[in-house]
């Protein structure tokens, strides 16, 4: 009886807990700044500390508020937008050297992988991914940013979710891995559409 009635207190402590959290997440009020910009402005809220994954994909329809700015860098074929505050990794995991891959991230949670890649190494990533990445999954039809037309899918997950894309632009097969962040949302309509392809 001790045994069930401590575990009982326990769980209702957990829940008093989790509630007192999530009510706090709404309250947050953290400060911005506008800076400068190379690149077109477009509405986004970059705050000057590091959000974390969660914050960031639920706080990304507020994104309107302030104006996403940075400075367009270039590795390989592309050159891209990487807004303030963000970090551009070029090459990859494996090789710090590689042209046909970079990154444009805000944070380990929160990124753009973008991947120059032959055709059928693009098309089995993809596949394998479209076949992982299956919670809360909706395919994207072929859909216009910038100068490139894109088709894939968006998933979700505990994280914000992501999505995965495909282009074929000239001789190039483009591949975009991107987590934490909407397919329709601000931010990537900001950093896709800056792309562009050499």
């Amino acid at each position: 009886m001790k045994k069930i009635l401590a575990r009982t207190a326990s769980i209702m402590l957990a829940a008093s807990l989790t509630a007192a959290c999530l009510a706090s997440c709404g309250s947050d009020d953290s400060s911005e700044k506008k800076t400068g910009s190379k690149a077109d402005s477009v509405a986004d809220s970059v705050s000057e500390d590091e959000e974390s994954s969660l914050e960031e994909v639920s706080n990304e329809g507020s994104e309107k508020s302030e104006d996403l700015t940075g400075e367009e860098q270039s590795w390989g074929c592309f050159t891209v937008l990487v807004p303030n505050g963000w970090t551009f990794r070029k090459g990859d995991v494996f090789d710090d050297n590689d042209e046909r891959y970079c990154s444009v991230k805000k944070s380990d949670f929160s990124y753009f992988d973008l991947k120059n890649e032959n055709e059928e190494t693009a098309t089995n990533h993809y596949e394998y991914n479209k076949k992982t990445y299956t919670n809360e999954q909706r395919d994207i039809p072929a859909t216009k940013i910038g100068d490139i037309e894109w088709t894939g899918f968006e998933y979700g997950n505990d994280f914000g979710g992501g999505f995965e894309l495909y282009a074929k632009v000239g001789d190039k097969f483009l591949r975009i891995s991107s987590a934490g962040f909407k397919f329709d949302g601000i931010v990537t309509k900001t950093v896709l559409g800056s792309l562009k392809i050499k």
